[in-house]
């Protein structure tokens, strides 16, 4: 009998146990089907800029010497001197090389004296004249030969100043093309030594195409308003790796035809170069800032979002909830970019974050600010 009574107790437990289990686990389920709240999404915000800014257009250009000249020897002799280090910047009437001097030397000694002699005749036949103790005849030949004599002089020491081959600028040298002991023939086209080229200021060439010329020619409607931006229109280049357009001149020439070749135009900027960071035959790219400042809104360029519809941006009111608002880009400013409808300056745009917005969402704001364009 006291057996029976400890199987039914380990029953009743068996059973109390069952049951609390069966609660505890009804209401684990309970708890993992609540549903969890998230918080809103942390995203930064700013107003736009609002900023005057210029319109432009971006070219492809090659950089190139201001002045580029082949010095050459002009008279034959042996090359005795080479007076400057390949691709030195040397300075105007800078020695650069030496042609044999000496038979030079001795013509101009030559001719001298002879030119000497003939005006100590010309002096005596005046004289005689004035006593009749001689003809005109021979008075004028004696200028003839006076006036000879001089020409020669001169020739030989032009030819003596030949000799020696100085520079004609301020410029850049490139590599000598002859070595020192090469004779240098007599040539009508001379012999080309080196080649130096003026660097400072330098040029930038650049095309535009003939859409891009027929648009800029309604902003500009007569030939003398288009005239008129030669020699005033600002242009800004950039080379590889720069950034911006930190080297500014002004465009100075405008070609009058389009190349049938290539329908576009030719246009020529003129930059300072003193610190000589431009050279001949770089690529460089080239900004050309045209008519007048105008007020504009600007956004991070990052921060438009594009779908179907088009462009948009997401802003956020005084609630904090976020609203998809259409916009139309204008002219891009990097890292700015035009807002030309859909966006007022004192709109709070979602500049960050906005991946995990969506319209009518409720965010938790940061607020930001966003850079204007540096000043030119």
């Amino acid at each position: 009998m006291s057996t029976m009574m400890n199987n039914t107790m380990a029953g009743r437990m068996f059973g109390v146990l069952i049951a609390l289990a069966a609660v505890m686990l009804l209401s684990a389920c309970d708890k993992k089907a609540a549903p969890k709240v998230s918080p809103p999404p942390a995203v930064t915000v700013a107003k736009p800029v609002s900023q005057d800014v210029r319109s432009f257009e971006v070219f492809d250009g090659n950089v190139a010497a201001y002045l580029s000249v082949d010095l050459e020897a002009r008279v034959p002799g042996f090359l005795t001197k080479i007076a400057f280090d390949d691709g030195a910047y040397v300075k105007k009437d800078q020695l650069l090389f030496v042609i044999e001097q000496d038979q030079y030397a001795q013509q101009v000694n030559l001719t001298r004296a002879v030119f000497q002699e003939a005006k100590i005749e010309i002096t005596r036949q005046k004289a005689l004249l004035k006593d009749n103790a001689t003809s005109q005849a021979a008075v004028d030949k004696a200028m003839s030969v006076y006036l000879q004599a001089e020409a020669n002089l001169k020739l030989a020491e032009i030819n003596y100043g030949y000799t020696e081959v100085r520079a004609p600028f301020d410029g850049l040298m490139g590599r000598h093309l002859i070595d020192v002991g090469n004779y240098l023939g007599a040539s009508p086209q001379g012999v080309k030594l080196a080649t130096i080229q003026k660097i400072d200021p330098i040029y930038v060439y650049f095309s535009i195409n003939e859409r891009d010329l027929l648009k800029y020619q309604k902003r500009f409607g007569t030939e003398n308003e288009r005239k008129s931006q030669v020699n005033k229109l600002p242009v800004h280049v950039q080379l590889q790796g720069e950034e911006g357009y930190p080297h500014t001149g002004t465009l100075d020439f405008a070609a009058n035809l389009l190349s049938t070749s290539t329908g576009s135009l030719q246009l020529r900027a003129e930059l300072p170069n003193k610190n000589a960071s431009l050279l001949p035959g770089l690529y460089a790219k080239v900004r050309v800032e045209y008519g007048e400042p105008r007020l504009v809104v600007l956004i991070p360029n990052t921060s438009v979002l594009t779908d179907q519809q088009g462009d948009y941006v997401f802003v956020i009111d005084d609630a904090k909830k976020a609203s998809r608002r259409n916009i139309k880009r204008g002219q891009r400013f990097a890292p700015l970019v035009e807002v030309t409808s859909g966006l007022a300056a004192t709109d709070t745009v979602i500049i960050n974050g906005f991946i995990n917005v969506r319209d009518g969402l409720v965010v938790n704001p940061e607020l930001s600010t966003v850079a204007p364009l540096p000043a030119r």
